[in-house]
This record gives C-alpha cells, structure tokens and sequence, in this order.
C-alpha cells in the first residue's frame, strides 16, 4: 500500500514538473537525439529569418577571427542556430553543410561526415553539400573521393565557379594527371585572368609536355 502510494506521488510530481515547467527552446550542440524540451516547443513558430541573419553573421566573425579562441567561440555559437534551423525546418539542407563544415574546422570528423551525409541524403547532387563534402576529404589528402564530391558539385550547377575549378586543377594535380589539372587551371584562368601564379603553373605544365610522355600513358591505362 505504501509502495503504491510513493508510485502515485511520484506520477503526480513528474505531471505537474512537465506543464508547469515553461517551452524554453534549447540551444543544444548535439545530434541526432531527441531532447525533453523538443517535445514542447513548436519550432515552426521561431523566426527563422532572424536565426538565420544571426547564425551567418556569427559564421562568418567565426571564419576571419584572427585568433583561434575568438573562431572557435564564434563557431560554437552559430552551431547553436544552425542546429535550430535543422529543427525548425529538417528538409533544409544549408544547415546541415554549415554544420558540417563547423566541425570539419573543428576536426570533429565523425560529426562532420554525419551532416554532409545527412545533407547530400536530403539531396545528392546539391552543389553546395558536395562541394564542401569535397574539401572535407582533400583536407584529409583524401583525393579520389574528394573529386568525386567536387565533380558531383560541377556537373550540377558549379562550373562556373572558380574556387571549385581551380581546386578541381589541383586534386588531379595531386592524383598525377596533370592534363585535367591544367584544363580546370586554365578554366580558372578564364574567370580571373589577372591571376599570375595560375598562368605560371600553366606554362609549368606545358613545359613538361606532358601528354606526350610516357609516364602520361601508363597511368592512363
């Protein structure tokens, strides 16, 4: 009977915590679970627009501080936005990159390939979301799956860009094709044809006449 009581008063205790207790969002920096406080707030009714203005201006402080200690508490605070626009709205895919690249710059790998995964899931030939997956794998000399991203990002809207042709040039540098990696140098050129180092890299791989080495073909082949 005394047990059945202290059951009953712990019901009653535990029910009155839960609709007493005020829907504060939370600004939480983890993934993937389900919080108490997720189960009461209606996200849909945050300003979005207003989190969002925050959690860029935050990310960009974030990428030009000057000292590692101001990036990395810029970065913290806009991983707190960033992860509530995933809760506001989970078919977003922005976020999920902007995440993703906060913990590639933090060198929290697991949690970084975990959001461009969930963003290239949400769609796989999104240009953004490959794009940086790319830089996530050619920071970590990864360069064949590197230029599968960056490939994926330029056949789907990216051509273009400089920053991506210009990188392009250097992953089939890095892979020994030196071919493609002038093709890609020379797009580059084209977008910005005052660049003088890129022209003397070109004329670099020219001298070389490389396509018609040996070398050239067997590792073609």
């Amino acid at each position: 009977m005394v047990r059945h009581l202290k059951i009953c008063k712990n019901i009653i205790s535990l029910f009155l915590l839960l609709t007493l207790t005020p829907a504060v969002p939370v600004y939480s920096f983890q993934t993937g679970r389900i919080e108490l406080n997720d189960i009461f707030v209606d996200y849909s009714k945050l300003d979005k627009t207003s989190i969002e203005a925050e959690a860029e201006y935050l990310f960009y402080n974030g990428e030009t501080a000057e000292s590692k200690e101001d990036k990395l508490k810029f970065f913290d605070l806009a991983m707190g936005k960033y992860q509530l626009l995933t809760k506001i709205d989970p078919s977003q895919i922005y976020p999920c990159v902007q995440l993703g690249r906060i913990y590639d710059e933090k060198k929290i790998d697991r949690l970084a390939k975990e959001y461009f995964y969930r963003a290239t899931n949400l769609n796989a030939r999104d240009p953004y979301a490959n794009f940086y997956f790319g830089e996530f794998f050619y920071k970590r000399n990864n360069y064949k799956r590197a230029l599968n991203y960056y490939l994926i990002s330029y056949n789907n809207g990216y051509s273009n860009s400089y920053d991506l042709n210009l990188k392009l040039g250097k992953t089939y540098e890095k892979l020994a094709d030196l071919i493609k990696a002038r093709e890609f140098y020379e797009a580059s050129l084209k977008i910005y044809p005052d660049n003088t180092e890129l022209q003397e890299k070109i004329n670099q791989i020219n001298s070389l006449n490389y396509e018609n080495s040996e070398y050239y073909y067997f590792i073609r082949e």
